[in-house]
């Protein structure tokens, strides 16, 4: 007959991966998950930030320019807010999430994102920042004010306050 050491091996053997085999599964899978997820958010980035490195030139004085974008601002006040800067906050979560101010070009007036928070890892004031120059140039083309897009902006991540600032 077989020596019954052999199915007392077999059993040890057994145990001794019901054991240890979950906790390898899980770190394995969690691992891989993190990596999956952190492409996914590199991708994302990448596209955000386009986003909200693009320019809007009004081609108009700084004067008039304020004048239009605060008209924008003043018909979405859960979206933006005027801040006592003389810049205009795009709210996500707070009122200022991402800063975007008017300066001067040499072709106008540029209306531009200087500063973005991140939430959840990644900047989430992109589609807010889209409607706002889309609501912008309609503004300014009903008031007869040329748009065209600006230069695009470089933002750099600024690890400490976990925020983007425009270079």
């Amino acid at each position: 007959m077989d020596n019954p050491l052999i199915y007392i091996a077999a059993i040890g053997a057994i145990i001794v991966l019901a054991i240890l085999l979950p906790r390898w599964v899980r770190r394995s899978t969690g691992a891989a998950g993190g990596r999956a997820g952190q492409r996914h958010v590199a991708d994302r980035l990448t596209g955000i930030l386009e986003e909200l490195g693009t320019t809007l030139v009004l081609q108009t004085s700084e004067a008039t320019a304020r004048e239009i974008v605060d008209g924008v601002v003043r018909q979405q006040p859960r979206k933006f807010t005027p801040l006592a800067s003389g810049g205009y906050g795009i709210r996500f979560v707070e009122p200022d999430d991402a800063i975007v101010r008017v300066v001067d070009d040499e072709n106008g007036t540029r209306l531009q994102v200087e500063r973005i928070r991140e939430h959840l890892g990644v900047p989430n004031t992109s589609e807010f920042w889209s409607d706002l120059r889309s609501a912008v140039s309609a503004a300014a083309r009903a008031e007869g004010v040329q748009v065209s897009p600006g230069p695009p902006l470089r933002h750099r991540r600024d690890d400490a306050t976990e925020s983007w600032i425009a270079e």
